[in-house]
């Protein structure tokens, strides 16, 4: 309600939906552009373009999506009229710089302050979230199916970083 509530707050909760329900890392939400998601279909596509560079190969991929985030999304594509970035930002991409760039910084820090007030204490509150959604596929589909949704390129890395019981 804080964040999704707040029209002020509205690039905050997108990062969050993003991050946590369609388990995308920063960098990945960061330069997700509307041409990437699908709203007929409830997906998403993680693929490199002029301003991104995936992680790894294995981070390509598409994401299905929760009929509830579609909605989500569809709401938020109606007013983004200029329909270029899913999270808006006045901050140009400066694609040479990777990860450590954020066109929308200003959201993700004010979502991690949001969280570390909210009682998350690890060094990566942002991380975290996609970390909660892999424990959270894990326990109900298993770790093969966490391991795809995160699109990790090996399930070692699922395993030893993701997997908490809930």
């Amino acid at each position: 309600r804080e964040l999704g509530g707040s029209p002020a707050r509205l690039e905050e909760w997108k990062a969050f939906v993003l991050l946590m329900f369609a388990g995308l890392r920063r960098n990945e939400a960061d330069k997700l552009r509307w041409f990437s998601v699908d709203l007929s279909a409830g997906t998403l596509r993680i693929e490199g373009h002029e301003d991104f560079l995936p992680k790894c190969e294995s981070s390509l991929g598409v994401v299905e999506l929760d009929p509830e985030i579609t909605a989500m999304l569809r709401e938020w594509r109606s007013m983004d009229e200029k329909g270029g970035y899913v999270l808006r930002s006045d901050v140009l991409v400066r694609p040479d710089n990777g990860w450590s760039h954020y066109r929308a910084g200003r959201a993700f820090d004010a979502l991690a302050t949001w969280l570390r007030e909210k009682g998350v204490t690890a060094n990566k509150p942002l991380h975290e979230l996609r970390k909660e959604t892999g424990s959270v596929v894990a326990q109900k589909h298993g770790i093969y199916a966490a391991s795809r949704f995160l699109r990790h390129a090996d399930i070692g890395i699922t395993s030893a970083h993701y997997v908490d019981k809930k």
